[in-house]
């Protein structure tokens, strides 16, 4: 997909000049990058030397053209984005209507604004238990019971599709699944969502948050649904994860214009992109070659994951995305999370997803993958 040529090619002379300088700065004291007496900290109150390995972000960084995008974007930034105006190069991208597309702060945004959309006069969601629960947690504040099913944890939790269809019934307006699943990885493939969709009552939605999606094999997914006329069906995707923008915030919905247009009334409006996501996301969408260069990464970190932990004789649960759980003992999970933070090692235990026995580790570059497997191996060893 070509760029805009208004915030893209026609400053390219800008862009050039300046990416360089933000694909180094990563490397460069922050100090150094303000002006003279100035001081910026980019430290998010991390100690110097921190690992951060507990947010599932691409550690490759995000496209070259993404970034000259961004920086090409940012003189303007006395302007309002309007958010709005990126759904005709989303929707290409996805062969869909623009119609189809709502923005959002980050995906989060879309996914916390459908319960008041479609629970606000009652009814009941059905989700999974050990999974990514914003939105869940929404209803809950709203009143709405939400039925949570439990993972198969004996098919390395695995969703329990049968379970969850039995949870349905005629007050049920919400069914989310989450495909990859975090923190497990599972995923869900077109024939078992469409199963899903088609056993919906008439009011109820399914919302598909495909936010890993992109490290997927290729094949059909929840779009697919959405393409070929079900209009109960929501997929969330975003830029934070292979696209590597979590920094800037941006996700959408695809779905029917009337399931958006409903969800649209709580929030995604036109304020939700910034200017420097607006030519950052335009600048990725160009650039197929950086996901794939992502999901050959994140392939060859799994591989490593899974020869160290069968080394150590550590149980692993992961998928295609870039994160793994790895068991450490009976309830020891926010022990280990704790004395890791100690070595300045940052990390998620499982027991916020109701999985103790576990902590969830973000795969980093190569180096931070093997300093986390040798400190957990002697974390591990402390508290045998």
């Amino acid at each position: 997909m070509s760029l805009s040529r208004r915030l893209f090619l026609t400053r390219s002379t800008l862009s050039a000049a300046a990416a360089p300088v933000l694909l180094g700065a990563a490397a460069v004291p922050s100090r150094a990058l303000a002006h003279p007496g100035d001081e910026i900290d980019l430290s998010m109150g991390f100690p110097e030397g921190a690992l951060r390995m507990g947010f599932n972000e691409n550690v490759l960084g995000p496209s070259p053209k993404a970034i000259a995008g961004a920086t090409a974007a940012i003189p303007g930034s006395y302007r309002y984005a309007l958010s709005g105006l990126l759904r005709p190069a989303i929707a290409a991208h996805h062969g869909v209507d623009k119609e189809w597309i709502l923005v959002g702060n980050g995906s989060t945004e879309v996914l916390t604004s459908t319960p008041p959309a479609f629970l606000r006069d009652g009814g009941n969601v059905v989700a999974a238990l050990e999974t990514w629960d914003e939105m869940l947690a929404v209803a809950e504040a709203m009143g709405r019971p939400v039925k949570r099913i439990k993972l198969l944890a004996q098919k390395d939790y695995a969703y329990d599709v049968d379970g969850m269809l039995a949870a349905i019934d005629s007050d049920t307006r919400l069914f989310m699944i989450i495909s990859p699943n975090n923190p497990t990885g599972s995923t869900l493939d077109y024939v078992q969502l469409k199963r899903i969709a088609e056993a919906l009552p008439k009011k109820a939605l399914l919302v598909i948050d495909h936010a890993y999606a992109d490290y997927l094999p290729d094949g059909k997914t929840g779009i697919d649904l959405v393409k070929e006329g079900h209009t109960n069906v929501m997929v969330t995707r975003t830029f934070s994860k292979a696209h590597a923008l979590a920094g800037l915030r941006c996700g959408y919905g695809i779905a029917h214009p009337d399931v958006l247009k409903e969800i649209a009334k709580y929030g995604c409006g036109a304020g939700s992109a910034n200017i420097a996501v607006f030519g950052a996301v335009q600048g990725s969408l160009a650039d197929p070659e950086h996901i794939q260069r992502a999901r050959t990464y994140m392939h060859d970190v799994h591989a490593y994951y899974q020869k160290e932990c069968a080394a150590r004789g550590w149980r692993i649960v992961a998928g295609v995305s870039p994160f793994a759980l790895i068991g450490v003992g009976a309830g020891k999970g926010n022990l280990v999370q704790n004395e890791l933070r100690k070595r300045k090692i940052f990390i998620n235990d499982g027991d916020r997803w109701h999985l103790p026995d576990y902590v969830r580790v973000s795969y980093g570059r190569e180096h931070e993958n093997q300093t986390f497997c040798n400190e957990l191996a002697a974390v591990l060893q402390a508290h045998a």
